[in-house]
């Protein structure tokens, strides 16, 4: 612990927060209460760590993802992926919006990194899991959306097979001037119904000119042959809020669905609680 706090650390440890340490040999391990030794005895490629300060590493973000998939439920590994592919930052506090990033990895780099360590402990989770991962997305509710709708039925999702986030759809050319741009990107875009699901959060979708651009963008990609869907807070509120907007974004875009058992009932019930916790931090 000495020789890692030696280098100054960009954030801090405590016993509630630990500093998760990787080690090569158990020699190595020496557990305190604001830090916990997890050992690696595998040959590893190329880029599996950054420099983080001083003589420390951080495991890179496809490394990350390997070591957070054994012993997690599938739910919480796709939702790390997420997080890992998105274009959005979150506070120290592990939750929550901060601002706009590129992406830290893409699922094809973690597929790869997964390629060159195939015998390693918890590639196969990760591997599953990364089916359902949606790079690209750019807020946590957009992330519940697209697990909601990803996500195999026993998980609690959809089973939509591919779900594409921040899409971009061409505005014809007789509408450039009018809508101020060639082009849209749409939120959670559902390819084979040629769906579109917007989350219109309270910080970016009110006041005159936002709620103007939000419908004038919205009639634009109705035009250009996109269906539209509004999320909106409200309708996100409860469980039983949410299962409404999901049968109407079924009507809305063609999606059949047979009736439902009853655990598939509870799994989308527990799907919507753990992302709608307040209390839960990634970290």
């Amino acid at each position: 612990m000495r020789d890692v706090l030696g280098d100054a650390l960009p954030f801090a440890c405590s016993e509630r927060r630990p500093l998760h340490v990787l080690v090569s040999d158990s020699d190595s391990v020496r557990n305190q209460r604001s830090l916990v030794a997890h050992r690696w005895g595998g040959v590893l490629p190329p880029g599996s760590f950054y420099e983080l300060s001083g003589s420390n590493l951080v495991c890179s973000p496809e490394f990350t993802f390997l070591q957070m998939a054994p012993g997690k439920p599938l739910r919480e590994i796709v939702e790390i992926g997420d997080y890992l592919c998105g274009l959005f930052s979150i506070g120290d506090s592990g939750c929550g919006y901060t601002g706009q990033r590129d992406a830290l990895t893409t699922p094809e780099s973690i597929a790869g990194f997964l390629d060159h360590v195939s015998g390693a402990y918890g590639v196969k989770q990760a591997r599953r899991a990364l089916r359902y991962v949606v790079e690209r997305t750019a807020s946590p509710r957009e992330i519940m959306l697209c697990s909601a709708l990803a996500l195999p039925k026993s998980e609690g999702g959809r089973g939509i097979r591919r779900i594409v986030a921040n899409q971009e759809v061409k505005v014809p050319e007789h509408l450039w001037e009018f809508a101020g741009t060639d082009s849209f990107y749409c939120d959670v875009y559902i390819p084979s119904s040629r769906g579109d699901v917007e989350y219109d959060s309270e910080q970016y979708h009110t006041g005159r000119y936002r709620l103007d651009h939000t419908q004038k963008r919205r009639n634009i990609l109705e035009v250009s042959g996109i269906k539209t869907m509004s999320a909106t807070p409200g309708q996100l509120s409860s469980f039983e809020y949410f299962q409404n907007f999901m049968w109407m974004l079924n009507k809305r875009f063609g999606l059949r669905e047979r009736g439902l058992a009853d655990a598939h009932l509870e799994a989308r019930r527990d799907l919507y609680e753990f992302f709608s916790d307040p209390r839960r931090a990634l970290f």
